[in-house]
């Protein structure tokens, strides 16, 4: 079973995701992405924390490089949130950490763009 849920502030849209990403929850990601997507007005970043996730297999990394496109392409960026476990070695192991920009906690994530400005 995977969870997605969302929330916006006034500084990004968040979502925090539970469970598996494999080719079979990957369409509830997919979902969960359009609809931050849609409801982004503005150059706020998608924050998907994703440190409730224990396994995250190829279908999920192909979500993520797809939507940290189509969001750059819209001005925006796709902060990927993960405290280490499965979900970052498959980021590492597919190469994907010097594509996606990756943070510790959903905390360091939203404090990026004071720190950078």
């Amino acid at each position: 079973m995977l969870t997605v849920e969302a929330g916006d502030n006034a500084e990004a849209i968040l979502l925090r995701v539970r469970g598996e990403i494999d080719m079979g929850t990957a369409p509830i990601l997919r979902r969960g992405l359009d609809d931050a997507a849609a409801r982004r007005t503005d150059e706020r970043p998608v924050v998907l924390d994703l440190s409730g996730v224990g396994f995250l297999a190829s279908a999920g990394l192909a979500l993520l490089v797809e939507y940290h496109r189509t969001l750059l392409d819209r001005g925006a960026a796709l902060r990927v949130v993960s405290n280490g476990g499965p979900v970052l070695r498959a980021i590492q192991v597919s190469s994907l950490d010097k594509v996606l920009t990756v943070y510790p906690s959903a905390e360091a994530a939203l404090a990026a763009d004071h720190a950078s400005g």
